[in-house]
């Protein structure tokens, strides 16, 4: 038995604007937008919220300037 799949006027694939227009208003869909880009000015993924309270003591400083180089 042969199946023959045919579009019909009603049944058109999205045109390419269209798809354009559904992944634009996605990624500006803040429900949608979990991974990577986002929306400019929004802090990135990676920025700790709430702040992260500074470490305590003071940084390591080497014993020894390294060599001045020579000409």
């Amino acid at each position: 038995m042969k199946t023959d799949f045919k579009p019909t006027d009603r049944e058109k694939p999205p045109q390419l604007n269209e798809i354009g227009l559904l992944a634009w208003s996605l990624m500006a869909d803040s429900q949608f937008n979990m991974v990577g880009g986002g929306i400019p000015g929004d802090p990135g993924p990676d920025t700790p919220y709430p702040p992260q309270p500074p470490e305590p003591g003071e940084p390591t400083l080497p014993d020894e300037p390294p060599p001045v180089p020579v000409a």
